[in-house]
This record gives structure tokens, sequence and C-alpha cells, in this order.
């Protein structure tokens, strides 16, 4: 299983936990906001310290997101659109691959500035990796890249037999999950890597039943790639809560992993 910490370099109290989490052994894999400003080479620096995947959190959408002043991405909007239009811009096919493929690009060489090195994987904030026009354009840069050094890439497919039986929230789940079907298909078909099974999701304002929630979670994935994805922090409650609980659960020696290259279900035929 790997846990994924998101919102590296969205503000310091994020930083300080998952830093933290990394110091104890509770993280495998932490995804990076680089087009953000204050995400900077110091602050990635100390992520290189520790054994886990460091990957790239595109940043498209979200009007609570501060500005991206970074010259090197100018050839995005001067700030991040609100969500909700980017949902319906993206849903109504107004999103090309085209645009989608210059905006990987421009974060992807950010990332390569900033922190020295490739990206061990890619996903996207509030899941906008996995939009119409979105995973064609990020899907269409991965390939264009050396396959030797190809990053692995999220999806968040996660049955809804597994949520019921681990009686786990499900519809929120549910409709990123299917997002994830189709990211996933088309990752396979395009001999990409991604994980197997997704968990973690949940509405926020239940916070308080994180520490119920948490142990399903880790029952849901079986395989060595399945992703829990988590977001701790000591500003806003529901991140106070899952990192208290990230700090004091112990894992079985082997539970937790960073990503194991395989070959593509599609690329065994």
């Amino acid at each position: 299983m790997i846990i994924c910490a998101d919102d590296y370099g969205l503000s310091d109290d994020v930083d300080r936990a998952i830093l933290g989490l990394c110091g104890l052994g509770r993280l495998s894999a932490v995804s990076c906001m680089v087009a953000l400003e204050r995400c900077g080479a110091d602050a990635l620096q100390q992520l290189l310290e520790y054994q886990v995947d460091i990957g790239l959190h595109l940043s498209l959408a979200d009007e609570t997101l501060p500005r991206a002043a970074d010259a090197a991405i100018n050839r995005s909007p001067p700030h991040f659109p609100a969500y909700g239009n980017f949902l319906r811009r993206a849903l109504l096919g107004r999103f090309g691959a085209k645009e989608s493929c210059l905006q990987v690009s421009a974060q992807y060489e950010l990332f390569l500035k900033k922190c020295g090195r490739r990206p061990d994987f890619i996903d996207g904030h509030l899941h906008v990796h996995q939009l119409p026009g979105v995973r064609e354009g990020l899907i269409e840069f991965v390939q264009s890249l050396p396959a030797n050094t190809r990053p692995y890439l999220r999806n968040t497919r996660e049955p809804l037999r597994n949520l019921w039986r681990e009686r786990l929230p499900w519809l929120k789940a549910a409709l990123i999950g299917a997002l994830g079907t189709r990211m996933v298909g088309r990752l396979r078909a395009a001999g990409l890597l991604t994980n197997d099974g997704f968990a973690g999701v949940y509405d926020f304002r239940h916070w308080r039943r994180y520490p119920e929630y948490f142990p399903r979670f880790v029952a849901c994935l079986s395989d060595r790639n399945g992703i829990l994805v988590v977001h701790p922090g000591s500003q806003e409650a529901w991140r106070r809560q899952e990192f208290a609980t990230l700090r004091e659960c112990k894992f079985n020696s082997g539970t937790l992993h960073r990503f194991q290259d395989r070959v593509p279900s599609a690329a065994k035929s």
C-alpha cells in the first residue's frame, strides 16, 4: 500500500505536517504543488532526505489557491479558475488536449527546475488530471517522454463493493471513482503505469469520524500499488485529525510501499 500526502507546498502547516510524518515513516509518497511560488527548491530539498516517492500535483483549478507567480508558467492564466467553472468547461468538452499538454509541460519543467530531478508520479489537485481534455493532454505529454523516464499516473478507481463492504461513505468516492475508471482504461491502453486501488475519500465535514474510517480505507487496498490519499496539516480541523491519526497509526513490517513498477496489463497480452 502507498500512503500519499497531497498538497505539499500549499502552506507552512501542511509542509510541517508532511515532513513530520515522513520522519516517522508514515508516508511513502508526497505530491507537490510546484506551480505555487512558495513551493520552492528549499522546501523540495527537505523531501529528498526521505525515502518516499515525490510527485507533481498539477494545479489547474481552485479559487482558494495563491496566484501562480512563476514566470515559467506564464502560458497559464494569471490565477487558478474556480473549480466549478473549470469542471463545467471540461465536461462540456471546452478544455482541449493541446492546452492541457502545454500546462502539464510547464508544471513538469517547474518540477525539474525546483526539485532537480524528475517526478516519480503525476496526479492533480481536486483530481482535475482525470477530466476530459486534461487527461488526454496529460497522457500525450507523458508519452512524449523517454519510456524509461515516464512517471506513473494516479487513477481514483475503487470498486463500490469495497466501500460498501467496509461501511465507508461512498457517494463522493463513487463520483470521483467514475472519473478514475475512465482514466485507468486510458492509461492501460496507452501502456502507462498506474496504481491498483484508491481510497481516502470522504466528506471533510465528517472529520471526527476519520479515525474510524482510516483502518477501513486500509482494508480496501489489497494491492501493493494501491493508494491511500491523505491531507495532513494543522490549520483546518480535518487536516489536524488526519495528521493525528497518521501520527498514531502503526503498520506491520512490509505494509507500506513506494510504487513498484509493473508491466501495464494492456501490454501483457
